[in-house]
């Protein structure tokens, strides 16, 4: 090709930035690039396209949204340091009331009420929990909160096969997972896939837990309509003008419709990793 005067654009570093907005809730935005082995995952064509074959509109996303942007692993980071480091972090959760809480809202309100016949969920889904082990250049340390959420997911999965007794399928999508975060996961029985295959996998069977969802996941969960819906209060939405994101204020509207919902009890650990949490489940749930 001939020479050209023009030049290239220069990278741009990724960088993951923790933004307060004013309902107090935590964000998370992030840019789209960034260096990082991609771990494996179970992601292929055919699972992608399954949800649309069965009947669900796939989740209406912005470019915003990478499939993967692995965060480099914190220099010393192993498996057995990671697995060791959970495990004490869930030992703390175990004892929270939050945690009591969310276990008792489960099995008296949510998989067993009023001893109807329920059928049991099969699927469940943690999105944006961040890295457990990442570490980058003017990222604020988020690993305690991202291991405690997983802590929390864990309860949720445990305490749905036990009062089922079937087994759950366990998943988790999240773009900075890096390999180290992959290993984890698989070692915990949780199986770690790309966008937008977690949104794909939610349906009237399934439970979703998105810790600090940014309003676009928001919207992707919602059109789903899971079953159970661990996250947070969705006033701000519902209170919007008609005019200001009508379709997913209608969402939204509908959505609350047809679910009730728990405010779950505050937990005052570091970066507030459950700020403001609210259970949703399913109105009058039962076997059809």
């Amino acid at each position: 090709m001939p020479p050209t005067s023009h030049r290239r654009k220069k990278h741009i570093p990724n960088k993951r930035t923790e933004i307060l907005d004013d309902d107090g809730w935590t964000r998370i935005t992030s840019t789209t690039t960034s260096t990082g082995r991609r771990p494996s995952t179970t992601t292929t064509p055919n699972d992608l396209g399954s949800s649309s074959a069965a009947g669900h509109p796939p989740p209406s996303l912005s470019g915003s949204l990478p499939a993967r942007d692995p965060m480099p692993a914190r220099p010393g980071s192993s498996l057995s340091s990671m697995l060791a480091q959970f495990r004490g972090i869930e030992s703390r959760w175990q004892a929270t009331e939050l945690c009591k809480t969310l276990v008792h809202v489960l099995e008296k309100e949510i998989l067993t009420g009023d001893g109807r016949n329920i059928d049991p969920i099969s699927t469940c889904v943690m999105l944006g929990s961040g890295s457990f082990c990442g570490d980058a250049a003017h990222w604020i340390d988020r690993h305690d909160s991202a291991y405690f959420q997983l802590a929390a997911f864990r309860t949720v999965v445990h305490t749905v096969e036990r009062v089922s007794g079937q087994r759950v399928c366990a998943y988790a999508q999240e773009p900075k997972y890096n390999d180290l975060d992959g290993e984890l996961l698989d070692a915990l029985n949780v199986t770690l896939v790309d966008h937008p295959r977690g949104f794909h996998l939610l349906d009237e069977h399934s439970v979703a837990y998105s810790p600090a969802a940014e309003r676009e996941v928001e919207a992707a969960v919602i059109a789903r309509k899971p079953r159970v819906w661990l996250h947070r209060s969705l006033d701000y939405l519902l209170q919007e003008e008609e005019e200001q994101g009508s379709q997913t204020r209608s969402a939204a509207v509908q959505f609350a419709a047809n679910h009730e919902h728990m405010k779950l009890p505050a937990l005052d650990v570091k970066n507030f990793p459950f700020h403001g949490s609210v259970i949703w489940w399913r109105k009058g749930y039962q076997r059809s």
